[in-house]
């Protein structure tokens, strides 16, 4: 994991674009740990999160599903902005205008980051795109949120219309049916006849799903 080095700027002598700036880069730190928290949840599949962004407990004690490292690494960042936002605050800057531009730039909601790390460690900073979603949550669609990480990483919409669509054999443009030798290409349940199902992504390629995959995460949902 690379960090952005933040000068370190005398406190009277520092102006306000260069608060700013430091903020900036002290957020895209943050970003950084997104990968972190998506091996997590690979790793931990017991790990759920609810739509508010907070994580259960884990057996660290530090709440937030990480190792004791990153959990360390990651509190020293939001430190560093917590101090960081005091003394913008002290001056009485608007920065709303200036976290909006950023955002727009690199399409990702700072201004929500940032209120999320002040909040650390009882809310995860996780990164929301200018629509509101966690990222490390998002469908294979690109357009909503998955119910959590720990099942086919599909969202409500997707799973309800794949379903629908292999146990019907309809074509339909977001979707590619078809089965395969290779089990490479195969859910766990499938062999060569085995009819499969996964989202037409150009240039990508999502994994499959067969009926018991899909009806199985419809029933874990449910429960």
């Amino acid at each position: 994991m690379r960090f952005a080095k933040v000068p370190k700027r005398p406190t009277d002598h520092i102006s306000n674009e260069e608060l700013m700036h430091d903020l900036i880069l002290l957020l895209k730190d943050v970003v950084a740990f997104e990968s972190t928290l998506a091996q997590t949840f690979i790793h931990n599949g017991n790990v759920k999160a609810n739509g508010n962004g907070n994580g259960s407990k884990n057996g660290n004690g530090n709440g937030n599903h990480l190792s004791e490292n990153d959990f360390a690494s990651l509190s020293a960042v939001v430190q560093k902005i917590t101090d960081l936002h005091l003394r913008i605050t002290k001056r009485n800057l608007d920065i709303d205008d200036i976290l909006l531009d950023a955002s727009r730039q690199v399409g990702i909601d700072l201004r929500r980051l940032l209120d999320d790390s002040l909040k650390f460690p009882n809310v995860v900073p996780y990164v929301h795109n200018l629509q509101g979603q966690r990222r490390l949550f998002l469908c294979y669609c690109g357009e909503n949120e998955a119910h959590d990480s720990s099942g086919l990483g599909l969202c409500h919409q997707c799973l309800e219309a794949a379903l629908e669509c292999l146990l019907e054999k309809k074509k339909d443009n977001k979707f590619i049916l078809y089965s395969s030798y290779s089990p490479q290409v195969r859910c766990r349940h499938a062999d060569f006849s085995t009819l499969l199902i996964t989202l037409n992504k150009p240039g990508l390629w999502p994994p499959a799903w067969c009926e018991i995959c899909l009806k199985q995460e419809k029933q874990r949902l449910s429960g």
